[in-house]
Protein backbone atom coordinates (compact mmCIF):
# COMPACT_ATOMS: atom_id res chain seq x y z
CA UNK A 1 0.00 0.00 0.00
CA UNK A 2 1.34 3.43 -0.94
CA UNK A 3 1.95 6.03 1.76
CA UNK A 4 -0.86 8.27 0.43
CA UNK A 5 -3.29 5.38 0.75
CA UNK A 6 -2.10 4.66 4.30
CA UNK A 7 -2.73 8.30 5.24
CA UNK A 8 -6.20 8.19 3.64
CA UNK A 9 -7.11 5.02 5.53
CA UNK A 10 -5.77 6.35 8.84
CA UNK A 11 -7.30 9.84 8.64
CA UNK A 12 -10.15 9.55 6.16
CA UNK A 13 -8.66 12.52 4.27
CA UNK A 14 -6.47 12.70 1.21
CA UNK A 15 -3.08 14.41 1.36
CA UNK A 16 -4.32 17.55 -0.42
CA UNK A 17 -7.19 17.84 2.08
CA UNK A 18 -4.73 17.63 4.97
CA UNK A 19 -2.52 20.26 3.33
CA UNK A 20 -5.58 22.50 2.88
CA UNK A 21 -6.42 22.21 6.58
CA UNK A 22 -2.85 23.00 7.55
CA UNK A 23 -2.80 26.04 5.24
CA UNK A 24 -6.04 27.38 6.74
CA UNK A 25 -4.67 26.89 10.26
CA UNK A 26 -1.42 28.64 9.25
CA UNK A 27 -3.34 31.58 7.77
CA UNK A 28 -5.46 31.85 10.93
CA UNK A 29 -2.36 31.78 13.13
CA UNK A 30 -0.71 34.46 11.00
CA UNK A 31 -3.88 36.57 11.26
CA UNK A 32 -3.94 36.11 15.03
CA UNK A 33 -0.25 37.01 15.38
CA UNK A 34 -0.69 40.15 13.27
CA UNK A 35 -3.90 41.13 15.12
CA UNK A 36 -5.90 40.92 11.88
CA UNK A 37 -7.87 37.78 12.69
CA UNK A 38 -11.26 39.35 11.92
CA UNK A 39 -10.08 40.39 8.45
CA UNK A 40 -8.49 36.99 7.82
CA UNK A 41 -11.66 35.22 8.98
CA UNK A 42 -13.80 37.36 6.70
CA UNK A 43 -11.40 36.69 3.81
CA UNK A 44 -11.55 32.93 4.39
CA UNK A 45 -15.36 33.05 4.48
CA UNK A 46 -15.41 34.98 1.20
CA UNK A 47 -13.04 32.45 -0.40
CA UNK A 48 -15.30 29.63 0.83
CA UNK A 49 -18.40 31.37 -0.55
CA UNK A 50 -16.79 31.92 -3.96
CA UNK A 51 -15.73 28.26 -4.02
CA UNK A 52 -19.30 27.15 -3.27
CA UNK A 53 -20.70 29.40 -6.02
CA UNK A 54 -18.14 28.09 -8.54
CA UNK A 55 -18.98 24.52 -7.52
CA UNK A 56 -22.70 25.12 -8.08
CA UNK A 57 -22.06 26.75 -11.45
CA UNK A 58 -19.65 24.11 -12.74
CA UNK A 59 -21.41 20.94 -11.61
CA UNK A 60 -24.14 21.36 -14.21
CA UNK A 61 -21.81 22.42 -17.02
CA UNK A 62 -22.16 20.64 -20.37
CA UNK A 63 -18.41 19.92 -20.73
CA UNK A 64 -16.96 17.01 -18.77
CA UNK A 65 -13.75 18.78 -17.71
CA UNK A 66 -15.75 21.59 -16.05
CA UNK A 67 -18.02 19.05 -14.32
CA UNK A 68 -14.91 17.29 -12.99
CA UNK A 69 -13.68 20.62 -11.64
CA UNK A 70 -17.11 21.13 -10.06
CA UNK A 71 -16.86 17.69 -8.43
CA UNK A 72 -13.40 18.56 -7.12
CA UNK A 73 -14.75 21.81 -5.70
CA UNK A 74 -17.61 19.86 -4.08
CA UNK A 75 -15.10 17.65 -2.28
CA UNK A 76 -13.13 20.76 -1.33
CA UNK A 77 -16.16 22.58 0.11
CA UNK A 78 -17.32 19.46 1.93
CA UNK A 79 -13.89 19.12 3.52
CA UNK A 80 -13.72 22.77 4.50
CA UNK A 81 -17.32 23.31 5.63
CA UNK A 82 -16.81 22.68 9.35
CA UNK A 83 -13.86 25.07 9.53
CA UNK A 84 -15.77 27.76 7.65
CA UNK A 85 -18.76 27.26 9.97
CA UNK A 86 -16.54 27.69 13.03
CA UNK A 87 -15.05 30.89 11.57
CA UNK A 88 -18.56 32.23 10.87
CA UNK A 89 -19.67 31.44 14.42
CA UNK A 90 -16.61 33.16 15.83
CA UNK A 91 -17.27 36.22 13.66
CA UNK A 92 -20.91 36.23 14.80
CA UNK A 93 -19.77 36.06 18.42
CA UNK A 94 -17.91 39.31 17.85
CA UNK A 95 -21.22 40.98 16.87
CA UNK A 96 -23.88 39.10 18.85
CA UNK A 97 -23.67 39.14 22.62
CA UNK A 98 -26.66 36.83 23.18
CA UNK A 99 -25.52 33.26 23.85
CA UNK A 100 -28.93 31.83 22.97
CA UNK A 101 -28.82 33.44 19.51
CA UNK A 102 -25.26 32.19 19.02
CA UNK A 103 -26.28 28.65 19.99
CA UNK A 104 -29.25 28.79 17.62
CA UNK A 105 -27.02 30.10 14.81
CA UNK A 106 -24.56 27.29 15.54
CA UNK A 107 -27.25 24.63 15.29
CA UNK A 108 -28.57 26.11 12.05
CA UNK A 109 -25.11 26.46 10.52
CA UNK A 110 -23.82 23.03 11.54
CA UNK A 111 -26.95 20.87 11.36
CA UNK A 112 -28.83 22.77 8.65
CA UNK A 113 -27.12 21.26 5.60
CA UNK A 114 -27.48 17.72 6.96
CA UNK A 115 -31.19 18.21 7.69
CA UNK A 116 -31.82 19.76 4.28
CA UNK A 117 -29.93 16.89 2.64
CA UNK A 118 -32.08 14.35 4.46
CA UNK A 119 -35.29 16.18 3.55
CA UNK A 120 -34.29 16.48 -0.10
CA UNK A 121 -33.66 12.74 -0.51
CA UNK A 122 -35.40 11.06 -3.37
CA UNK A 123 -38.98 10.25 -2.43
CA UNK A 124 -38.84 7.01 -4.41
CA UNK A 125 -35.85 5.60 -2.57
CA UNK A 126 -38.11 3.49 -0.35
CA UNK A 127 -39.85 1.72 -3.25
CA UNK A 128 -38.54 -1.56 -4.58
CA UNK A 129 -38.40 -2.42 -8.24
CA UNK A 130 -39.71 -5.72 -9.54
CA UNK A 131 -36.20 -7.16 -9.50
CA UNK A 132 -35.99 -6.71 -5.74
CA UNK A 133 -39.00 -8.41 -4.30
CA UNK A 134 -39.54 -8.41 -0.58
CA UNK A 135 -39.54 -11.91 0.93
CA UNK A 136 -42.32 -12.82 3.30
Amino acid sequence: MRWQQRIRVATGLSCWQIVLHLMVVAVLIMGWMSKALVHVGLGLCVVYGVTVLLMLALQRHHEAKWRELGDFLEELTTTWYFGAAMIVLWLLSRVLQNNLLLALAGVVILAGPAIISLLMKDKNSGHFTTKHRVRR
